[in-house]
């Protein structure tokens, strides 16, 4: 293997690290802070989840503009801003007394560093620096944050029951801090594909984008709307599950650390979706794509309705296994089909625009979960929500046209 396809795949893990450390903690090792939130703050879980849930919109509705100077300028002073900002986030967060600090450490600060430092910006990172097998340079990327993310679950929620919830935030905040120095030193000269090899540049894909394009040339595709609409589904889902899923199996009588454990392995089970997802991606006709996730979520949605039907632990763990299943694949496929769709000079511009679009769902989501719990005192009427929705986004699916050839 070349130096530079060492260097490629070496940057291929180390954001698959960044982002398993930093979106890993505020995707679904909040679970673990959900409970005792709301008992310190004296308040409902309706309403830290609606601070998880602005935290959604926020991220959304910065992710074009994270996308949009990633696309210009490189990733690397958008993710140390990202990263700052998250440290500062979970300061603050430490220290809330009231609602108010609640969201605008969660909502604001926390969600806009995760957006700018942890997604949008990595993600473009590596489809610019991997010529070739870009899906499974993404399948890499995410399984590695999943794995990052499996351990941090358990570790988080060891660390609440230790030392309480505020100091565990102090001491994220921290280990953000102690990472900052890898994007400032390694992502200053970030490699770059084009044509099959690699060059070194001081700023991504800089000269890829002398003519810009119009927004308008992709808000105007039907594809585009419709694979925004699914992923809208399968990110509302996910999310909602990933927030809930901690408290619902501590509801049934699970241990809370041993809960964190299992939703952890949750997690840990995206990793062979996403790498299965990324080989397949890579090899199959790109006509298909489409079908293939479109089949996926719509499993994914049966499987989760199951609980309604027969509430109980093992139907929950039918859920858990869904929900590995949710977070995994569908991304992986959708980054490819959107690379093949529109093209990689605008790629971040593109995913940032698909993650503003997700934000209506990603930001009720989990507040209706927490306020339909505290009304009914039960979470089947949730689950029976999402697993339907699922089942319509994938259907959706169905309709996106690809074009012939690869680009």
């Amino acid at each position: 293997m070349s130096d530079s396809r060492r260097t490629s795949w070496a940057l291929v893990t180390t954001t698959g690290v960044l982002t398993g450390l930093g979106h890993g903690f505020a995707a679904f090792a909040v679970s673990a802070l959900l409970k005792p939130l709301a008992v310190d703050l004296n308040t409902g879980r309706g309403t830290v989840s609606t601070a998880i849930g602005l935290g959604r919109l926020i991220s959304g509705l910065s992710a074009p503009i994270v996308g949009r100077i990633t696309d210009l300028h490189g990733p690397r002073l958008i993710v140390i801003g990202g990263m700052l900002l998250s440290a500062l986030g979970l300061f603050v967060l430490a220290f809330v007394r009231s609602e108010l600090e609640l969201y605008i450490a969660w909502s604001l600060l926390i969600s806009a560093g995760v957006a700018a430092g942890f997604t949008v910006a990595l993600d473009k990172l590596v489809v610019a620096s991997v010529a070739r097998r870009r899906g499974m340079a993404l399948a890499v990327r995410f399984s590695i944050s999943a794995l990052v993310a499996t351990l941090i679950v358990p570790v988080v929620s060891v660390m609440v029951e230790v030392v309480g919830w505020r100091q565990t935030c102090i001491a994220w905040a921290a280990i953000t801090l102690l990472l900052i120095p890898i994007p400032a030193i390694w992502f200053r000269r970030a490699p770059v594909a084009e044509c099959g090899t690699l060059e070194l540049r001081d700023h991504v894909e800089a000269n890829t984008l002398a003519a810009p394009f119009k927004v308008r040339s992709f808000l105007g595709n039907m594809n585009f709307w419709l694979v925004a609409t699914a992923l809208c589904a399968q990110a509302s889902v996910t999310t909602g599950l990933s927030v809930h899923l901690l408290p619902l199996m501590t509801d049934y009588g699970l241990d809370p650390v041993f809960a964190g454990t299992l939703l952890g392995a949750t997690i840990l089970m995206t990793i062979p979706v996403r790498l299965l997802a990324g080989y397949i991606a890579d090899r199959l006709d790109p006509r298909l794509l489409p079908s293939m996730l479109s089949g996926l979520l719509l499993l994914e949605g049966l499987a989760i309705c199951s609980f309604p039907l027969a509430p109980g632990l093992p139907a929950m763990l039918v859920v858990a296994c869904a929900l590995g299943i949710a977070a995994g694949a569908p991304m992986v496929l959708v980054l490819v089909i959107c690379n093949e769709l529109f093209g990689q000079s605008r790629f971040g511009t593109v995913q940032g625009s698909l993650m503003m679009i997700q934000f209506p769902g990603t930001t009720l989501a989990p507040a209706l979960a927490g306020y339909i719990y505290d009304f009914t005192g039960s979470y089947v009427a949730v689950i029976a929500g999402f697993g339907i929705l699922l089942i319509l986004g994938g259907s959706m699916l169905g309709f996106v046209r690809m074009p012939d050839q690869r680009r």
